[in-house]
């Protein structure tokens, strides 16, 4: 089965009541058109919304932080006809983000979450990222990857048995259902606690089917492969240094440093690599400061360093801002996710991860 016919058929399981988004980039028609055609064998209504870099750009350019701040007529009124929605909308030459404003892009995260997001979740939209949407020979030479590989390790991540892969995650999922306080430790000092206790888990395993639904999780991403949860806004203390190596805004960004007490973030470190980051994180809006997600990847074919940290084998993620999609309380805006390797994670005294390996 194609990808394409795995996206419809499996992830998503259009049929012919849906009416189905699909946003690309140029570099992404040829996959785009593949998915659209399946949707429209099952019946579907749908609708291809293109982006370029240049459009992208000028919406910077010439929209004021008022205007970005605003949500758009269009995006909102796809979320209110669309029963699903596939993205596919990544830059093809992703140093274009560096000349962007932090705080437009900040005033945009905040207009695009206010017109999708509420309405998203009220009207249960099946929504799946294509994370091979990245995959480009620019995006390749700004982060320093090896395109061939980066590219090889891409299609095996998302071709993995996805059966087997959600078997996986239900089991870690059992096993944390009643967890209470997480300890991370590991490479540059990382020493974080926090409290988890009556908060759901999220399980990404390549699927959004009716369990999904019931339990108010309506996205997924391929590749897939992770289990992330809320914490308590108020309970995080501690230090954790990043060091998957994670592209942001046309950059490589390797060994940032937080240092958390209350939940909120007191120190904001690192190196030139980071210097963007903070600015954005700077200009950010909502509850920016407050740990926001914590989690885990297990899909055997995913390596980190590239663009999918957080669903790499034994790979921990930590996120900070809003998490409203999680049911946090944290008010939506900015949001930061970064990841690291090496880690051992103990999760109510019990090792669950030691230096990367699950126990």
């Amino acid at each position: 089965m194609s990808l394409a016919q795995s996206v419809v058929n499996d992830c998503l399981r259009i049929s012919d009541d849906d009416n189905v988004a699909i946003n690309l980039y140029p570099h992404n028609l040829p996959l785009a058109e593949e998915i659209a055609l399946a949707c429209v064998k099952k019946g579907a209504d749908v609708i291809m919304s293109l982006y370029t870099d240049e459009f992208m750009l000028a919406n910077y350019q010439y929209l004021s932080e008022e205007q970005l701040r605003e949500p758009s007529a269009f995006c909102r009124g796809l979320t209110e006809k669309s029963t699903a929605q596939i993205t596919m909308a990544a830059t093809y030459d992703p140093a274009n983000l560096r000349r962007i404003e932090p705080k437009k892009l900040a005033a945009n995260d905040e207009g695009e979450t206010a017109a999708h997001f509420p309405l998203s979740r009220e009207r249960k939209i099946r929504t799946l990222d294509l994370g091979l949407a990245l995959v480009t020979k620019p995006r390749a030479k700004v982060y320093g990857f090896n395109f061939a590989k980066w590219s090889k390790m891409m299609q095996a991540a998302a071709s993995v048995d996805y059966q087997k892969l959600a078997r996986t995650g239900r089991a870690l999922r059992d096993t944390l259902k009643d967890a209470r306080t997480i300890e991370v430790t590991g490479p540059g000092q990382t020493n974080l606690s926090f409290d988890v206790s009556g908060r759901k888990w999220f399980l990404s395993d390549g699927v959004v089917d009716e369990e999904d639904i019931e339990n108010g999780d309506f996205n997924d991403q391929l590749p897939a492969g992770s289990l992330t949860v809320a914490p308590l806004e108020d309970t995080a203390g501690g230090h954790i240094t990043f060091n998957a190596g994670t592209p942001r805004m046309g950059r490589q960004v390797k060994g940032l440093q937080l240092t958390f007490e209350d939940g909120k973030v007191t120190e904001f470190k690192g190196n030139s690599s980071t210097e963007a980051v903070r600015k954005n994180w700077e200009a950010g809006t909502g509850d920016k400061d407050n740990i926001g997600l914590f989690g885990i990847g297990f899909n055997p074919k995913a390596e980190a360093g590239y663009t999918i940290n957080n669903v790499a084998y034994g790979a921990v993620s930590i996120g900070v801002g809003g998490n409203g999609p999680l049911g946090g309380k944290n008010r939506p805006g900015s949001f930061i996710l970064d990841s690291m390797t090496g880690a051992t994670v103990k999760v109510d005294g019990r090792t669950m991860l030691q230096k990367g390996k699950f126990v």
